[in-house]
């Protein structure tokens, strides 16, 4: 209703009182129903903050154990390393222990060997 299409009607002070209530009552109903709307527009853009965090810490997270897992592979390659080399030193020390234990039975049988040779080419000489 426009202001020239009002009419203006006698009423008790009750009523009017009552009329004043009422319409004040739907004031702030809209006002409280407007709040509310705005309450769920602010939530909603919480909850978009909360993932966009949540996302953000997650990629943090990621890059953090790839680089603990490259740290790590590393560190397992070395000990691989470690682990060949030390298997390599046994080894030898093993091969030269071997020789030390042997070497004189090995000598003694070179030279008995060379020793029939010559005793051969000798006798058939």
């Amino acid at each position: 209703m426009s202001a020239g299409d009002e009419i203006i009607t006698p009423v008790t002070k009750p009523e009017a009182v009552s009329m004043a209530e009422i319409h004040a009552m739907r004031g702030l109903t809209d006002a409280v129903s407007a709040l509310g709307r705005q309450v769920e527009r602010m939530n909603a853009k919480v909850d978009d903050v909360r993932e966009r965090v949540i996302k953000l810490e997650a990629r943090e997270y990621e890059r953090q154990i790839k680089a603990l897992n490259d740290r790590l592979s590393a560190a397992f390659k070395r000990i691989d390393d470690l682990e060949g080399t030390r298997d390599q030193q046994k080894g030898a020390k093993a091969l030269v222990d071997w020789l030390r234990q042997t070497a004189p039975w090995l000598l003694a049988g070179i030279a008995a060997f060379v020793a029939g040779i010559s005793i051969k080419n000798g006798a058939g000489a």
